[in-house]
């Protein structure tokens, strides 16, 4: 089950650190990012038990305000390749739907397959374009976009 962050609980905060590193390295958010995405944004947790073993954060896109940015997606090491990750944005999507966003955008690194993959495959996603150099040289990434009214009217399984 997902639960929206709606706090600046140290704790927390602390935990969701750990797994953006886990996940991403130096890249990973810290928590100069993640507070202003809790109070400005929306950041979704995945909880097992009592343990926080996965988040996804959006942004809003100012340009579109019916459309969210998904900043990124991480699942802790421990939890990673048990199908927490789908749950964790299927719920989030429906969570987004009620507060009237249509469409839901990402990129994502084309040599990463199993999210690229998981993306496409399982939940609906369409390459838009390809961003070269995005993150600096050699730094490519693909753009995907995912409109949720039809996610939503699909039969997923959730």
């Amino acid at each position: 089950m997902i639960e929206l962050v709606q706090t600046m609980d140290p704790e927390i905060i602390a935990r969701l650190v750990q797994i953006e590193t886990e996940a991403f390295g130096v890249g990973g958010l810290t928590v100069w990012n993640l507070e202003p995405l809790i109070r400005h944004g929306r950041v979704y947790v995945y909880r097992l038990g009592n343990e926080i073993v996965g988040l996804v954060h959006y942004m809003l896109d100012w340009d579109h305000p019916q459309k969210a940015y998904m900043v990124g997606v991480s699942i802790s090491e421990n939890s990673r390749g048990q199908g927490i990750g789908a749950k964790l944005l299927i719920e989030s999507f429906e969570a987004l739907s009620k507060e009237a966003i249509e469409e839901v955008e990402l990129t994502v690194d084309p040599n990463n397959l199993a999210a690229v993959t998981l993306y496409e495959s399982k939940l609906g996603f369409l390459v838009t374009d390809f961003k070269h150099n995005e993150y600096g040289e050699g730094e490519g990434r693909l753009v995907m976009k995912l409109s949720l009214a039809n996610f939503l009217n699909k039969d997923v399984p959730k």
